[in-house]
């Protein structure tokens, strides 16, 4: 059972590598053309996802659902609902992750998210330098790439699928340097959509616990 507390560890764990596939390879535009072409059409998105961990044995560790919002360069909101709800949100300056069980919210600057981490290539217009992305098949309106970190040693998993089906975000597959696999599932994509900035701005609840990293 997933309790608040471990909910929160997960949480951070899970967005710092499924952010970091997400979002900052949609700044990525080299190794690929096709790639390069379908992810620069992506200047706002909004979706529900379904995910799911497995460890290294095939079981199933935990699930998750939600919807999220995301528009370049910097803005985005992951909204867990189920089973346990939770907000992941950047203003373009700020990084809000809120546990309303814990009555909890810890912010951190986006700028001081150093190295390869999702947010500070989320950010970053030299992503690029940080991946090898490969095209491994395409059949149809359908298109798979593989990406790779070029350190392996500082990166927090080790490879990531990504799948497109008519130019829009369908699945990731992620496996993590502890051999977990997050599987995540995307529908109801749409791209572009017209996303004011205020949607992303976030007013800290009375009576919640504040830490500032």
């Amino acid at each position: 059972m997933v309790t608040a507390k471990s909910f929160q560890q997960i949480m951070i764990r899970l967005f710092l590598t499924i952010t970091f596939c997400f979002f900052s390879l949609i700044s990525i535009a080299n190794d690929d053309p096709s790639f390069t072409q379908i992810v620069n059409e992506m200047k706002a998105v909004k979706g529900n996802f379904s995910q799911q961990v497995i460890d290294r044995k095939g079981n199933l560790v935990q699930k998750i659902s939600g919807d999220f919002l995301f528009k370049k360069p910097n803005f985005f909101k992951w909204n867990y609902i189920n089973p346990i709800q939770s907000q992941i949100i950047s203003d373009g300056e700020l990084l809000y992750l809120y546990d309303p069980d814990l009555k909890q919210v810890v912010i951190s600057p986006l700028k001081k998210l150093g190295g390869i981490s999702p947010a500070m290539l989320l950010v970053s217009s030299s992503a690029s330098k940080y991946f090898i992305i490969n095209s491994v098949k395409q059949t149809g309106y359908k298109n798979t790439f593989e990406a790779i970190p070029k350190n392996l040693q500082e990166a927090s998993f080790s490879k990531v699928l990504i799948h497109f089906n008519r130019g829009l975000l369908s699945e990731m597959h992620i496996i993590d340097n502890f051999d977990h696999k997050t599987q995540i599932y995307f529908d109801n994509i749409v791209n572009n959509h017209v996303i004011n900035d205020a949607s992303f701005l976030f007013n800290i609840p009375e009576g919640v616990d504040v830490i500032k990293n």
